[in-house]
């Protein structure tokens, strides 16, 4: 990363480090009130009381004169309703303190229409009135945004207050007493928050109204409607809307709370729609939504003219409609790759629990407190920051695709010649080598004679594939894009022409012997229609020197090409029908030896540094027919994935070994374990653990005794279906062992994700251990590292005792190698563990 990069990364996080600082400043200044109410903060003890009058015929001297109607329970466990009834509220005060106490009683729901308190001495008789509520007349704005009374508790006396509950709609009503001292760090509480949600949110719809007139995009007109709705509703459930609109507006707002509710739900199901692009689809999805949008919108009005006690609980069966559409809206574009709706995504979070525990506070199934009183004020404002995260998500992700557009092919959606040339003068820039490698379908522009354009496009995507999987294994081919979810190393030049770049320097007939594998491996039919067309490919390589410019370097590959045409032994190198001939019959009779048990394993042994014993083997796949005995086992494998029968090979090989150590273990290696390798494409065996599991009853082979050794290639492919796969296997007690540890490009986080009972180092680091310093400090860090994590270590490739002697002073756990022996047939194998003179004679030489 360059050292600009950096200083603004730094400054950006020194900026971060204030701003949360600024944050945790305030907050510790926001105390909790509820907390410090007179009861905790004074000697004033409290008695709880309560009638329910259904009939809302009693009067004030009628609840009085009949004790016995009360229920003593604390006012948290009246059964708070819609219903249209009475509540009257007994609370009895006893000060015995030989000083006087001046008492506030805070009444938290400002949208009550009738509150009237009665003050009464110990005797019941009447001391004074108050009346509260959004319906009474001549009273502050501070009254009716935060309703509450004053009063005086002298020493050594009692007083009880008797509270009459009538409203329409949200009947539950918090009571509260407070020092003045706390009811003002109350007040400055509930300033503060409100406050700050309401300056956030009007900065918010004022800088997406400029986004508006610049972008002319309407998603931030939605975005701006249901910041205006969310102030308006959180303003009369709070309070604070007392201060924002004319008093007519808010009382307005008060009696048609519900209308709200219904404005923040529209909103926010309409800024899904556009947010996420549906109205330019017009699905079956879109066609939902809006189905949902108009039944809110007749429900809404009819909210108008339906008392609040029926239309609120009409408006939480909206909510669930609601929620179920916007899953099913986000689901279907994560699943097609939206990446940038995540911070949307995430601006649901905060969303969801807080809608969860408004309605969960008022209904009394949560207790109320402070925090639980401005939950939902608290999510909406974090649901608008991260829904502003998101329209700037979704700015950046526009200009990408401007930029996308510019670097890749619009039909085929490959890497096109710009994106190739960005790199090659990226390359040239650090003086690395650039060897151009161009592979050709060809015949491509014959085949457009006879196919549709679409069909084309298709064919080349299909070839493009195979052709991505291919380079993916061999690390000399330069990824062309990083910011992508995929590591492309191929470009689309056009007319069935691909590009890529080798940055390794070798000879030319090493490259020309790669390529000609790669292309080896690619399909070499395809069907259209019903017709089969037979594929061949062209290979065009051109090295450039630190004077070449783009275009040369480009049009000697296509020269290359060209002679590729007429033969196989220049630069150029064209594919041979013969070979998928013989790949198709090398398949064939792969299977069948499968199916015949023609196939061997062979055994390489794993030994025990410690002591030189052998404690394990690898079991190597072989084909002991004569025929094809000297075929590479790893372009075997390629062709097993590539023909679909690598899982029936695989499962051939586990069956095997399981069997090989039940023999072992009543030949008396009871402790003896085999390690049996897995690839990427065994993922896709349906219930692979099961089925080993069947395996080891069936021969009766504890699990600890059978291994998997997994490599990268396996991680890449699917991570989701690794990381289930390799619980599975721990928890069956079978050891999973991370291969070739330290080739790939992401080992570390493999050991975070995965639960790995043992790493194995590549041989690559061991040949030339001896004499190369870098390698030692890498093993050994491998090594400790391993040690800490509680996982053992085995090191591959040992082939010279001054190795055996040096991975033994750095404690390694295990090795194997050709200096204990290389890969033995199983009766050979078990006359080595019988006799072990390998070791023997290793043991003779320290």
């Amino acid at each position: 990363m360059e050292l600009r990069t950096l200083r603004y990364h730094a400054i950006a996080v020194a900026i971060l480090v204030l701003i949360f600082f600024i944050i945790s400043t305030l907050a510790s200044n926001l105390v909790v009130p509820t907390r410090y109410t007179i009861d905790k903060t004074a000697p004033v003890y409290l008695d709880y009381a309560y009638y329910i009058d259904e009939t809302k015929s009693l009067t004030f001297n009628d609840v009085i004169t009949q004790p016995q109607l009360l229920t003593h329970q604390k006012f948290s466990e009246i059964p708070w309703s819609f219903t249209q009834q009475n509540y009257w509220l007994f609370l009895d005060l006893e000060n015995k303190s030989f000083k006087k106490e001046n008492v506030v009683a805070h009444f938290d729901n400002p949208m009550v229409d009738h509150l009237t308190i009665f003050r009464l001495n110990k005797n019941n008789q009447l001391m004074d009135t108050y009346k509260l509520g959004d319906k009474e007349q001549a009273l502050t704005l501070f009254q009716y945004s935060v309703p509450h009374i004053r009063f005086s508790l002298e020493s050594k006396s009692s007083q009880r207050l008797v509270m009459k509950i009538n409203t329409i709609g949200i009947s539950k009503t918090p009571v509260n007493l407070y020092r003045d001292k706390e009811f003002i760090d109350l007040v400055r509480s509930q300033t503060g928050i409100w406050g700050i949600f309401v300056g956030v949110l009007l900065m918010a719809a004022l800088y997406n109204l400029v986004l508006y007139f610049g972008i002319k995009d309407r998603v931030y007109l939605i975005y701006i409607g249901y910041i205006i709705s969310a102030i308006i509703l959180m303003g009369a459930v709070l309070g604070f809307g007392f201060y924002l609109w004319p008093m007519e507006w808010q009382l307005f707002i008060h009696e048609k709370i519900v209308l709200g509710n219904y404005g923040v739900a529209f909103f926010t199901l309409s800024f899904c729609i556009m947010f996420l692009r549906y109205h330019k689809e017009k699905c079956w999805r879109y066609k939902m939504s809006t189905a949902l949008l108009k039944l809110m919108f007749v429900l809404a009005v009819s909210s108008l003219f339906i008392p609040e006690n029926i239309a609120a609980p009409i408006f939480f069966g909206v909510m669930s409609l609601l929620y179920i559409a916007c899953i099913i809206l986000i689901y279907n574009k994560l699943r097609s790759g939206f990446r940038w709706a995540k911070f949307y995504v995430f601006s649901w979070v905060p969303l969801i629990f807080g809608a969860a525990i408004q309605p969960m506070e008022l209904t009394g199934l949560l207790p109320y407190s402070f925090t639980t009183r401005h939950a939902f004020l608290m999510a909406i404002l974090c649901e608008v920051i991260l829904m502003a995260m998101a329209l700037a998500d979704r700015v950046r992700y526009q200009r990408e695709r401007a930029l996308y557009h510019a670097t890749h092919t619009q039909q085929t959606k490959l890497l096109n010649s710009a994106k190739l040339k960005q790199t090659f003068m990226e390359l040239q820039a650090k003086n690395r080598s650039t060897t151009l490698c161009l592979i050709k379908i060809r015949h491509f522009n014959s085949l457009n004679t006879i196919i549709t354009p679409s069909q084309g496009y298709a064919l080349i995507k299909h070839i493009a594939r195979e052709l991505e999987l291919e380079l993916s294994h061999e690390r000399e081919f330069i990824n062309l894009d990083t910011n992508l979810n995929t590591i492309p190393r191929l470009a689309d030049l056009n007319s069935g022409v691909f590009a890529c770049i080798s940055t390794k320097t070798q000879n030319q007939e090493m490259l020309e012997a790669l390529l000609t594998k790669v292309i080896s491996n690619l399909p070499k039919q395809y069907e259209i229609k019903g017709l089969n067309l037979q594929l061949n490919y062209s290979i065009g390589i051109s090295c450039a020197g630190k004077t070449n410019d783009f275009e040369y370097w480009l049009k000697r590959g296509y020269l290359a090409l060209k002679k590729a045409k007429s033969s196989v032994n220049q630069v150029g190198l064209s594919s041979n029908v013969n070979n998928q001939m013989m790949d198709v019959s090398l398949a064939a009779k792969l299977q069948k030896a499968i199916k015949t048990n023609q196939l061997a394993l062979y055994y390489q042994p794993q030994i025990n540094l410690l002591n030189n014993q052998v404690i394990g083997a690898e079991a190597l796949l072989r084909w002991p027919d004569p025929t094809f005995n000297n075929l590479p086992i790893e372009e075997l494998v390629i062709l097993a994935e590539h023909t679909g029968i690598i899982n029936e090979l695989t499962l051939w090989v586990i069956e095997q070994a399981c069997k090989d150590i039940a023999e072992l273990t009543k030949n008396g290696y009871i402790n003896h374990t085999i390690s049996v390798n897995l690839s990427a494409k065994n993922l896709t065996i349906n219930n692979l653990a099961e089925k080993v599991e069947n395996i080891l009853i069936k021969y009766q082979v504890p699990a600890r005794l059978l291994k998997f050794e997994l490599t990268e290639s396996a991680f890449v492919e699917s991570q989701d279906a690794l990381i289930k796969l390799v619980d599975e296997l721990s928890a069956l007690d079978i050891n999973v062992v991370l291969d070739d540890f330290g080739t790939g490009y992401a080992s570390l986080n493999y050991l975070v994700n995965y639960h790995f009972s043992e790493l194995k180092i590549d041989k690559s680091f061991v040949f030339d251990l001896p004499n190369n310093p870098t390698h030692q400090v890498i093993v050994q860090t491998a090594i400790d590292m391993a040690h800490n994590l509680n996982l053992s270590i085995t090191i591959e490739g040992v082939e010279t005792q001054e190795i055996h002697h040096l991975l033994k002073d750095m404690n390694a756990d295990s090795a194997q190698g050709y200096l204990y022996a290389k890969a033995l047939p199983y009766t050979d194998y078990l006359h080595f563990l019988k006799s072990q003179y390998s070791l023997k004679m290793l043991d003779s030489s320290f």
